[in-house]
């Protein structure tokens, strides 16, 4: 069988290629490995193949395919989505003969840019994902399913081509090697080197010595000091990129979220029995969220960090984890402001005549019975404004209490219904304890993400209050100074040439609300803040943004770490963008 394909098709390819003028493409090969335009993308792993079906079903084109097991069939998949510079005509298929495989490649004119080589009772199938290989998009390309080490340099001099795809496999304890190479000239020349043997500080010796990246990583077997592997790389052109080994699913996730970067090349392994991963990155980010996770990563050891820009009603200018669910410590308490001044609009409270109970001692205003302790009467504003400027624990317990009739759980029950009802906030977003009251410690903890809290603040932009003074109110009681907003104003604008007076008119207009909570049990770190900002422009409605960012116990922060800085920072582009507007 593998006979047939290294002499038959390799026979009909060189017709092919004699035959057709080759035209080489302005697009390189394999885009999805190299371009670092954004992009949406997506992985499974260890899935049946109809969910990655299901997914492809839905525009995202497949281009690295694993088996994790051949009976029944279950395959880890990366795809990217179809569209702008990675949209291509291509398939995929699985549990293909080798016959079938000609018949495929023979019917959609495609090649190959993945290959997978499987057993099913002592029968050989294959899986591949093919682009076409028409037009702009034409290449000369080779691929063999069963070559020895030493072979594949000959087919690689016959050809004078590149790998783009190697992997390995073992039959009767002889090692083989299947490959897809393509023609190294033109738009697809490049620097390259593979290697089917080699260690972890082997690959970086050679990466370091060959100024190089990977693009391929294939495991070959368990070595002395740990797994070895079988790669290709290539000369590096400014991508940003990582790679991995020895990583569980759930780190995977949390690298990639926390680098802005897509998977390129996944493959799944065993290693004392435990389920690992060996993956190479690329960035996947513009360049002003590149620079803001720059910004903070500089000031931030350990721990996980994320931020989120979104214009209301708008598309989302930046982020990084927006979705990724941490300990907001006081920044969720603007739930419990929002909660009350709804209920201060609807007339079922009043900030002057509403008295609240407020105790005083900590560890009295986080018990849940309050027999013979001492508490002070006063206004729902003075409990709200206690809150929200000096974040005071004691008086947010209170609202919990108050509007829950004297139980706080009762309390948090409405204002996560609030939250998931009416504010359209996830699940995985709630108050679920009394705060300053066991912190991240908490069993469930309190929980938000970035995107919910943006809904928060963007409902109320979007006219949540029907009656004005309430928002007024709502955002009066909060911390709604600009800060260190301006000092990135006068540098954009000296930046873009603006006169002091246009300057300073534009910070007298910029308006915002915001609310920052942090903690430190046990020497980590978390910080958060989240808020609306209002910028103008000239001759237009102004321009309204919703933010946050989070720092999620890091292990220590850079003395120039500063919240408030972060902020400001990460508006910049958009402060920028409202700037331009006066030139």
């Amino acid at each position: 069988m593998e006979n047939y394909l290294k002499s038959s098709l390799w026979t009909t390819f060189l017709c092919i290629a004699l035959i057709q003028p080759h035209v080489f493409s302005a697009v390189p090969d394999l885009t999805e490995r190299r371009l670092m335009d954004p992009t949406a993308w997506y992985w499974l792993t260890n899935v049946p193949v109809e969910k990655i079906a299901e997914k492809a079903g839905q525009g995202f084109r497949v281009f690295d395919l694993e088996v994790d097991d051949a009976s029944p069939l279950r395959m880890s998949a990366v795809m990217v989505k179809n569209e702008g510079v990675h949209q291509k005509g291509w398939w995929w298929y699985h549990g293909l003969t080798a016959e079938q495989v000609k018949q495929k490649i023979d019917l959609h004119k495609a090649r190959i840019i993945d290959l997978e080589v499987y057993r099913v009772n002592n029968e050989f199938r294959y899986a591949m994902a093919l682009v076409s290989n028409t037009g702009n998009s034409a290449k000369d390309w080779w691929f063999y399913t069963r070559l020895k080490a030493d072979e594949i340099n000959e087919k690689l001099d016959a050809h004078k081509a590149r790998l783009i795809d190697l992997d390995t496999y073992e039959v009767n304890g002889e090692r083989y090697f299947s490959v897809a190479m393509i023609a190294n000239t033109g738009e697809d020349k490049n620097g390259w080197w593979y290697y089917t043997n080699l260690t972890t500080a082997e690959i970086s010796e050679k990466l370091s010595q060959n100024k190089a990246r990977l693009t391929s990583i294939e495991v070959r077997g368990q070595g002395n000091s740990g797994p070895v592997f079988s790669v290709i790389m290539e000369k590096t052109d400014g991508e940003t990129w990582w790679w991995y080994y020895g990583k569980t699913l759930s780190e995977v996730k949390q690298i990639y979220g926390q680098k802005g970067a897509r998977i390129i090349d996944l493959e799944p392994y065993k290693s004392n029995g435990q389920q690992l991963y060996a993956v190479l990155l690329l960035r996947n980010t513009d360049d002003f969220t590149e620079k803001m996770r720059g910004y903070i990563g500089d000031r931030v050891n350990g721990g996980v960090y994320g931020f989120y820009v979104k214009k209301v009603n708008g598309a989302v200018e930046t982020s990084l984890l927006a979705d990724q669910v941490f300990y907001p410590a006081s920044t969720i308490k603007v739930l419990e402001h929002l909660y009350a001044m709804c209920a201060v609009q609807d007339g079922k409270a009043d900030l002057q005549t509403t008295k609240i109970k407020v105790y005083p001692d900590p560890n009295q205003s986080c018990a849940n019975s309050h027999s013979g302790h001492t508490s002070v009467s006063q206004t729902l504003e003075k409990v709200l404004s206690d809150m929200m400027i000096p974040s005071d624990n004691e008086a947010t317990n209170a609202i919990q209490e108050y509007f829950g009739n004297g139980n706080a759980a009762t309390g948090r029950t409405a204002m996560n219904k609030m939250a998931h009802d009416v504010l359209k906030m996830s699940k995985q977003s709630a108050l679920n304890h009394k705060l300053g009251c066991g912190g991240p410690d908490n069993d469930p903890p309190n929980a938000l993400t970035l995107e919910d809290l943006g809904r928060l603040y963007e409902k109320v932009a979007n006219g949540l209050f029907t009656k004005k003074q309430a928002e007024t109110d709502f955002y009066r009681i909060m911390a709604h100074g600009v800060g260190e907003i301006n000092g990135i104003v006068d540098a954009e604008g000296a930046k873009l040439q603006l006169n002091a007076t246009v300057i300073q008119s534009f910070k007298s207009k910029i308006k915002t609300a915001a609310k920052a909570g942090s903690v430190d049990p046990n020497g980590k770190n978390w910080k958060s803040v989240g808020g609306w900002v209002s910028l103008p422009v000239k001759n237009g409605p102004s321009r309204e943004y919703v933010f946050g960012l989070f720092v999620e116990a890091a292990d220590s922060l850079h003395p120039d770490y500063d919240t408030w800085k972060c902020r400001a920072e990460l508006l910049r582009d958009v402060i920028r963008g409202a700037l331009k507007t006066y030139k």
